[in-house]
């Protein structure tokens, strides 16, 4: 498993307490349902849908790369750091 920090934004800063963390995940994947379930149901309805998918206007970025699509599976590695961007609304 890799050890990667992960920077939180908007409301899962808010749900963390702290605009970063690091977490042990093999993939993205792993990573976005170990947040989901560290920092509760807020987390988890604001990554995923109803039906569990990830939320398509959510952003992973891997080391500063965008991962869009977002594959899931794509593997982490130690000292990767991983932003993770809720969907955001207003106008």
């Amino acid at each position: 498993m890799a050890s990667v920090r992960v920077r939180l934004f908007h409301e899962l800063r808010t749900a963390a307490g702290s605009g970063e963390t690091t977490v042990t995940a093999n993939n993205i994947g792993e990573l976005v349902r170990t947040l989901a379930e560290k920092y509760g149901e807020m987390t988890k309805n604001v990554l995923f849908d109803r039906e569990g998918h990830f939320r398509e206007y959510a952003f992973i970025y891997v080391n500063n790369i965008l991962q869009k699509p977002v594959d899931m599976s794509a593997p982490l590695k130690d000292g990767d750091v991983v932003l993770v961007i809720p969907p955001v609304s207003g106008g």
